[in-house]
C-alpha cells in the first residue's frame, strides 16, 4: 500500500477506500493525518474561523487574513454541509461571509468606497458580519456536539463552549473600547483554544467516527483560483473606473471674457499675470474691477522622484536629490481691492506645464490668511474651476468638491487635531494638454500690522493602484505627506506685508519668485 499515490485519490475516491478497507497494510499515522477528509476539511474550518477573528493592520493583513480564512471556511463546511445541521448552518453562514467580504475587498478598490459604506444599507455590514461570525461559532460548537454523540462519545466539546464565551467578552470589550490589559489575556485564551480545537478532530477520529464528504462540482483548487480570479478583475475595472471623479467638462464659450476688455488691460498693467487672466471666469474677472495694487508670486515645482546627487564638500560626502523637471507651476495673485476696509482678493492657479499622467484624484488644501492670521477676516465664498486643452479647444467644468471641511487628523508630531479648512477636489482626463485650475477668495482687515499669508497643499495622485482607494483629499484629511507612495505633496504659500513700503515697486506691483 505504501506504492500508492494518495495524493491524486479524490475525496469520494479515498473516502470508500478507507471504508471498504484494503488488503494491504494501512499507511502510516502521518500520511493518514496529512490525507484524511474529514480532518483536513475539519482542520481547514477551523484555521478559517481563527483567520476571520485575527486583526492585524499593517501590510495589507487586515485584508489577506479574512479573505484567506473566508475561503478556507467555504472549503472546510462544503464538505461537512451534510454531516449535521450544526455544520450545514456554518456552510451558509460562510457563503454569506464571502459574498460580504469578497465584495467588501472589490470595492474597497474604489475612490467611491467612503461615499458607499456611507449608505444607509452598508452602514449595519460590519455589525452584520460580527453576527454571522458569532452565529457560526454556535454553529460549530452544535455541529461537533453531534459528532462527538454519533461516535458514542461525550457530547461537549469544551473548546467550542469557550471560543463562545471568549467571542462574547470580545464584542462586549470592543463594544466599550476596552484597551486594558484583559486585552493581552484574550489573545493568550484565544491560541490555548484553538490549541484544544485543533485536537478534537483526531479525538473524533479515535473513537471510529466517519463521515462521507459531499459532493462537489468544482475542486477546492478550482473554487479559491475562481474565487480570486474574480476579485482580482473586480478590483482591477475599480482601479480603472471607479478611481476619478465625475466631471462636468465642457467647451469654454468663445468670447467668454467679451466686455472686460477694458478691465483686463488695467489688470495686466498691474502685473496680472496674462495666463491667469485668462482662466478666470468673466465673475471672478469683475470682481478683481477697482484693483489698487497686485503682488503675484510663482514658482515651478517637482512632483518626480529626481535624482540621488553625491558630490564632495569640505572633504565630505554629502547626499542631496535633484530634479531637472519641474511639472507643477503655482502662482499666488493678490489684488488689493478699494473699500473702507483693506480688502484683497486672494487668487491661487495651478498649471501642470509638464503632464505627470493623471491617475485619479487631485486636491488642493487651502489655508487662507483668516484661518492663519486673527488680522483678517473672511470676506467672501472661495470660487473656481478647472481647465485643459485638448484638439486646440479649452474645456472647463467646476470642481468635484470646493468648500469647507471640519475632520480629524493625526500626525506622530500632533496627535489628533480637530481641523477646518478649505478644500478642492476634482480629476483629470487621461488625454490633454495645459491642465489648469484656479480658487479664488477675498479676505477682509480686521486689524492692521499683519501679513497676508495664504498657503496651498496640492496633492498629486502618482500611480493607479493603491488599496485601499483613496482620494487625494481625504489623504491629506489624513495628515498624510510624501510618505504613502500613491500621492505627492507640493506646498507653497504667497506671503507678503501689505503695510510695508518696501514690498512694492514704483509700478504698484511686485513679482516675488521663490
Amino acid at each position: 500500500m505504501n506504492d500508492w499515490n494518495f495524493q491524486n485519490l479524490n475525496d469520494q475516491e479515498l473516502e470508500s477506500l478507507m471504508q471498504a478497507g484494503a488488503s494491504s497494510l494501512p499507511p502510516d499515522d502521518n500520511l493518514v493525518e496529512e490525507i484524511t477528509p474529514w480532518r483536513r476539511a475539519m482542520k481547514r474550518a477551523l484555521l478559517g474561523i481563527a483567520l476571520n477573528l485575527v486583526t492585524l493592520n499593517f501590510w495589507g493583513l487586515n485584508y489577506l487574513f479574512p479573505a484567506i480564512g473566508t475561503l478556507l471556511l467555504l472549503i472546510g463546511f462544503r464538505a461537512l454541509r451534510r454531516e449535521n445541521r450544526g455544520f450545514a448552518l456554518c456552510w451558509y453562514l460562510a457563503l454569506v461571509q464571502a459574498t460580504i467580504r469578497y465584495v467588501c475587498l472589490i470595492l474597497n478598490a474604489s475612490v467611491w468606497q467612503e461615499e458607499l459604506y456611507r449608505l444607509p444599507w452598508m452602514q449595519p455590514l460590519p455589525y452584520v458580519l460580527t453576527l454571522v461570525s458569532f452565529v457560526q461559532v454556535l454553529g460549530l460548537r452544535t455541529g461537533f456536539r453531534a459528532a462527538r454523540r454519533k461516535a458514542g462519545l461525550d457530547p461537549a466539546a469544551p473548546g467550542t463552549t469557550a471560543l463562545v464565551v471568549w467571542y462574547l467578552i470580545m464584542c462586549i470589550a470592543a463594544l466599550v473600547n476596552y484597551t486594558g490589559i484583559l486585552g493581552w489575556i484574550l489573545i493568550i485564551a484565544y491560541f490555548i483554544i484553538l490549541r484544544t480545537l485543533w485536537k478534537l478532530p483526531r479525538q473524533l477520529e479515535e473513537a471510529g467516527y466517519a463521515i462521507e464528504l459531499a459532493p462537489v462540482r468544482i475542486s477546492d483548487f478550482g473554487l479559491g483560483a475562481w474565487i480570486s480570479a474574480v476579485v482580482v478583475v473586480g478590483i482591477a475595472c475599480c482601479c480603472l473606473f471607479a478611481s476619478g471623479y465625475d466631471m462636468d467638462w465642457t467647451p469654454v464659450p468663445e468670447g467668454e471674457q467679451a466686455g472686460l476688455e477694458e478691465l483686463r488691460e488695467e489688470l495686466l498693467e498691474l502685473g496680472f499675470p496674462e495666463a491667469v487672466l485668462n482662466d478666470l471666469t468673466p465673475e471672478d474677472l469683475t470682481a478683481c474691477k477697482g484693483a489698487l495694487r497686485i503682488v503675484v508670486e510663482q514658482d515651478d515645482y517637482a512632483v518626480n522622484e529626481g535624482r540621488s546627487v553625491i558630490r564632495e564638500e569640505n572633504g565630505h560626502r554629502v547626499h542631496t536629490r535633484e530634479y531637472d523637471v519641474n511639472e507643477l507651476r503655482i502662482t499666488g495673485v493678490a489684488v488689493e481691492l478699494p473699500g473702507d476696509r483693506e480688502r484683497w482678493r486672494i487668487i491661487h492657479h495651478f498649471e501642470w506645464v509638464i503632464d505627470p499622467g493623471f491617475h485619479g484624484t487631485e486636491s488642493m488644501q487651502f489655508w487662507p490668511t483668516y484661518h492663519l492670521a486673527e488680522g483678517w477676516s473672511k470676506g467672501s465664498e472661495a470660487t473656481g474651476r478647472v481647465l485643459y486643452d485638448r484638439d486646440g479647444v479649452t474645456y472647463t467644468a467646476p470642481y468635484h468638491y470646493l468648500g469647507e471641511q471640519n475632520y480629524q487628523s493625526t500626525s506622530m508630531f500632533w496627535g489628533t487635531q480637530q481641523n477646518h479648512d478649505l478644500f478642492a477636489a476634482f480629476s483629470f482626463p487621461y488625454k490633454g494638454q495645459r491642465q489648469r485650475g484656479y480658487v479664488a477668495y477675498d479676505t477682509l482687515e480686521n486689524e492692521e500690522g499683519y501679513i497676508i499669508d495664504s498657503w496651498i497643499n496640492y496633492t498629486h495622485q502618482n500611480r493607479w493602484f493603491q488599496y485601499p482607494a483613496q482620494t487625494a483629499m481625504e489623504n491629506r484629511m489624513r495628515g498624510s505627506w510624501n510618505l504613502s507612495g500613491a500621492f505627492s505633496l507640493v506646498q507653497t504659500a504667497i506671503q507678503f506685508n501689505p503695510n510695508d513700503p518696501a514690498d512694492f515697486s514704483d509700478y504698484g506691483y511686485t513679482t516675488v519668485t521663490e
